[in-house]
């Protein structure tokens, strides 16, 4: 029996009030849903009547993992999203991704970043819980994405005590802002370090390297925009 069947119609069934954001979109899009560790495999396919059918039937890409994960992520004990993060593209993480049809890449991830964001939420309202034990890793710290959407990146981060985020000092060529919501330490924007002060926003310009070396734990928002 294909379980993997049954738990991805739960969650089509749950995003019923987002399906259009979903669908991102006027081609039909098909998406293998592969679980890992059983090779059961589903298609979800997005169109006017989106469904489910079994095994991989012509998908323009694929999401893989365990078993147990789809489980725990059905169960409101992992963050897709979390899983899926990643500091660099080659990084193993326990949501996987693959493309199949290059000439229509950049409006396919677009689907799987909807996918992440509405789709694998179970609920019939999205909720995304805000905890150090759903959080991923990546760029030094702990993040929960909760918008990666037509330019806009915006996720919920924790630093813990003694890290850095963006330890490696990279640069991103477009503007960003940390909202500080609690902790203690230094925020380093290009040449200038400053205290952390909860309750604020520091403004990131384009180019310049921005690390939050954490003190405390640190618990703030990051916002990208124009990352296209």
């Amino acid at each position: 029996m294909n379980q993997c069947v049954d738990m991805i119609k739960k969650l089509l069934n749950d995003a019923t009030f987002y399906v259009d954001l979903i669908k991102t979109n006027t081609h039909e899009t098909r998406a293998a849903i592969e679980l890992v560790d059983t090779n059961e495999i589903a298609t979800l396919v997005l169109d006017d009547k989106p469904e489910v059918l079994e095994g991989s039937v012509k998908p323009d890409f694929k999401i893989s993992m365990k078993k147990q994960v789809l489980k725990d992520i059905l169960e409101g004990e992992a963050d897709v999203f979390a899983l899926a993060a990643r500091g660099r593209a080659d990084e193993e993480r326990p949501v996987a991704f693959e493309v199949y049809k290059k000439e229509r890449e950049k409006e396919l991830w677009e689907t799987i970043k909807a996918l992440l964001t509405y789709f694998f939420v179970p609920g019939k309202v999205k909720i995304r819980y805000l905890t150090p034990e759903r959080a991923g890793y990546a760029h030094g710290a702990h993040p929960i994405p909760l918008v990666y959407w037509d330019g806009i990146r915006y996720s919920w981060l924790l630093v813990r005590s003694g890290e850095i985020l963006n330890k490696d000092k990279e640069r991103d060529p477009y503007p960003q802002a940390f909202m500080i919501l609690k902790g203690k330490g230094k925020a380093v924007i290009g040449e200038e370090e400053l205290e952390i002060k909860p309750d604020t926003t520091i403004y990131i310009p384009k180019n310049v390297i921005h690390q939050i070396i954490a003190e405390e734990d640190v618990k703030l928002l990051w916002l990208a925009w124009q990352a296209w």
